[in-house]
Parts: structure tokens; sequence; C-alpha cells
């Protein structure tokens, strides 16, 4: 998990390419510019009156004028160069705070883990489009030092038997749970059978819809990285994935609703090398590698040199009502080096409720759940949205020569949904840590979640 969540080094740390980007700036800029340098005021010219009236919004200015031939060729999706570029800011952030409760035994064996507040996630993103069906993303984390970007693509809409073509770095197609936003979490982080995702990398992706929405499929190739744009042409490898998913049922808007996926992903690791670890599902810095601070990994298989990965994921989930639950099973087929084949597992099962009436939204083009709406904003005058949820997870590291321990963890979630835009998240966590030097060592977690979206 070292390599899959040290992702996305900060594009600033590339001159050549910031170099490439001032070049073409400064043409689009020659292009607009020169023509209004050679025209030659008229003697009567007047500047423009004075207008009490101010802009009542700030928008994004395109640097091409009207298409006009003399000066720029009309291109097909560039009909109105006005338009574009366009843009729009978002983002969120995560403050979240934990007290760990360990045993004399636990604290000989993982060192006492000291209690913690941190900025978990703070992100800002551009998206706009670049023209007619053309978008683009720019994600950055400012809660890493040096801050740095996550989900840069261009975005290619209505392709010829595609819905969407995708060119740059984002996530890949495996694992509802993985492709799920970070703000719409039921819990604080994903399940520690994430660290079998490849998650972020470079590729490209072709995704759409089938049967009028009642289901998605998605296939993406990529390079096999140290993570994001960290890629060393050397080392890298190169993986494929797919998934598809499909809803059985969708009625009363989603609020019934039952969705099953399947995904597969074959890869050849970076290096030749694999390695999969984890924390317990709270742990409040900004990232689960092996090398950055807060609580430390509890398992871990180590390095394992590896000719390729086969990955499986099989997905459930579903509404009913104020109800709803999830579940995943993942599997990865490790062809060792100098050693037999392993085979590594994982997963999770979670149920939540909604006192206050609400269903969990379901995005149908994307194949994972949304983001909760309250019937009554607090704001208003309500009570807001509030959610009890359970989740057990597993995860088994040791096969064979392997012995990289086994973890399992129940865990309860109390969510208060203020409005659309501010929730105050509560966790408990009870794990059960068993590997080469401990025997079922449990460590207790207690957590809270500050969230902003903006």
């Amino acid at each position: 998990m070292e390599r899959q969540q040290d992702q996305s080094r900060n594009v600033f740390r590339h001159p050549a390419r910031f170099r490439r980007w001032l070049s073409l700036l400064g043409c689009c800029l020659a292009l607009y510019i020169n023509p209004l340098l050679a025209q030659e005021p008229g003697a009567d010219a007047l500047p423009p009156p004075l207008t009490d009236s101010l802009p009542t919004e700030t928008t994004f200015v395109s640097l091409f004028p009207a298409c006009d031939e003399e000066l720029i060729p009309c291109v097909t999706g560039l009909d109105e160069h006005g338009d574009y570029p366009t843009g729009e800011l978002s983002g969120f952030i995560q403050i979240d705070s934990a007290a760990f409760e360990q045993s004399p035994a636990s604290m000989a064996a993982f060192g006492d883990i000291n209690n913690r507040t941190a900025v978990r996630r703070a992100r800002l993103a551009l998206t706009g489009d670049l023209a007619t069906d053309v978008g683009y993303k720019l994600d950055v984390e400012f809660a890493t030092s040096p801050p740095a970007a996550r989900d840069v693509y261009l975005d290619f809409r209505d392709r010829p038997y595609a819905d969407r073509l995708v060119v740059g770095t984002t996530k890949v197609p495996f694992q509802m749970e993985a492709l799920t936003s970070s703000k719409n979490f039921t819990f604080a982080e994903r399940a520690p059978f994430f660290t079998f995702s490849p998650f972020r990398q470079v590729g490209i992706w072709a995704d759409g819809t089938l049967e009028e929405e009642r289901g998605t499929w998605s296939l993406a190739g990529f390079l096999v990285g140290k993570g994001g744009f960290d890629l060393n042409h050397n080392a890298d490898g190169q993986g494929f994935a797919a998934r598809t998913t499909y809803l059985h049922w969708y009625e009363d808007d989603g609020r019934d609703l039952l969705h099953t996926g399947l995904n597969y992903s074959v890869l050849q690791p970076f290096d030749k090398m694999v390695r999969y670890d984890s924390k317990l599902s709270f742990f409040t810095n900004q990232e689960p590698g092996i090398n950055s601070s807060g609580p430390p990994q509890l398992v871990d298989t180590g390095n394992v040199p590896a000719e390729s990965v086969n990955l499986f994921n099989f997905e459930l989930a579903g509404s009913h009502g104020r109800f709803n639950y999830q579940a995943e099973l993942t599997y990865a087929l490790v062809n060792q080096i100098g050693g037999p084949p392993l085979v590594f597992y994982g997963g999770y099962a979670q149920a939540g409720w909604f006192f206050t009436g609400e269903s969990k939204p379901y995005n149908r083009k994307a194949g994972v759940f949304d983001s909760v709406k309250p019937l009554h904003s607090f704001f208003d005058g309500g009570w807001g949205a509030w959610e009890l949820a359970a989740r057990g997870t597993f995860l088994n590291l040791n096969d064979k020569n392997v012995t990289g321990g086994r973890m399992n963890s129940a865990e309860l979630a109390l969510n208060w949904y203020l409005g659309d835009q501010l929730s105050v998240k509560f966790d408990y966590v009870h794990g059960f840590i068993n590997n080469a030097t401990t025997d079922d060592l449990p460590i207790d977690v207690i957590g809270g979640r500050l969230q902003y979206i903006y």
C-alpha cells in the first residue's frame, strides 16, 4: 500500500512541462492581441462611456475570440471559442481526532500509539470544459507536505461505443469502495482490504452505462508506477482492469435498489515487487503508507518478488427505504518469483440506518453511493440527517512462505449530516491483530471527524 498510497507528485516539480504550458499560453495571447495592435484608432474614436453597472458574478473569460477564419480556424467542437474554457472550484476538508486504547502486550508489539488530531484531507479541485464534450479535472491535496496532485485528466464525453474516455491519472475501476469519493464514506476510512486496489494510476479509461443506466461498465489500461505521476520507465509495470455493475431493481427514485458488481485486474507490479499492508480503519494521518506519521502498519507482507498479480472483486449493495447495506470481497493471486503462488484475501460487510428518514443516494452513472442530502437541514430549523451504521472487516495476508498477518475489526459509526455541506462523524473501531509476533492482540480506537464540503 506504500506505493499505491504515495500518490501523484506535485505537478510543479516538472519545470519542463510547466514551460511548455507557458509557451502555449503565450501563443494564445499572441493570436488574440496581435490583430488588435494592428488596428489604427479613428480620429474621432472616443473611449466607451462609463456606466454604473457592475458584473454580479465572477466567470472565466476565454482567451479565444469569436470564430473568425481570418484569425483562427473554426474547428469542430470549438465553434464558439468565447464559451471555453470554463472552470469551477470545489473541494472539502476533513479534520480527524482519535484516541487509541491498547493492552500492555499491544504496546510492547506496536509501541504506544499516541492520541492525535490532524487534518486528514484538504482538497481543492478545478473542473470544467475545454471544448464541447471535452472536460478536464485538476485535484490537489493540501494536507500533504508538499501539496500533491490527485486526479489530473482530460475527459472526452459521448465517444463512439463509450460514454466517456479519460486520459491522465485517476482511480482504476476496481472496488466499489475505492471508487467512492472519500467525502461520501459512511465510515471514516475504507476497509483494510483496500490495500489490494491499484487505486490511482496513469492510463486510459473508457466507461459507459447499460440498458438506460441499469448497469455500468469500465475498462482501463494503465502503467503501474509508484503511484500517480511518479513513473520510472525501466521499472514500471503494466495493468488492465475491468468493472461491470448491474441494478437488479431500482424503484422509488433509488430508495429501493439492489446492486451487484464484478471487477478484475491483472498487473505486473512496479519493479516486480508487490507489498500489501494496512492499519486499522481510523488513523488520522494524511497518508496510510509505511513511512507516514501516525499509527503504524499492523499487518504487512513486506516486499514479495512477483511476476504478476491477478485481482478479483465481488460487490453487493442496496437500499430499502432508510436502510442501506454494502459488502465486498477481494482475492489477490500473486505469481511469486522464486516461490509458490500466493493467495491473499480481504473484505467487509456493513449496514446503515437513517433515523430521520433519508435514503442513501446512488449514482447510476458511476455505480457507487453518493452524498447524503438531509430532508430537513439543521440550518433551516430541522435536525439534519442522523445515521447509525455497523461494519465488520477482515484481511488475511498469510499464505505459504509469507506471514503478513491477519486483522479483523468490528466498527460502529454515528453520523450527523447537518446540511449538504457540513457533517460530523463518530467512529468506534475494535480490532484484533495476529501477525508473526502477536496473537490476536486488541486495539480500540474512538475517533471523530468534522467535514466541510465547499
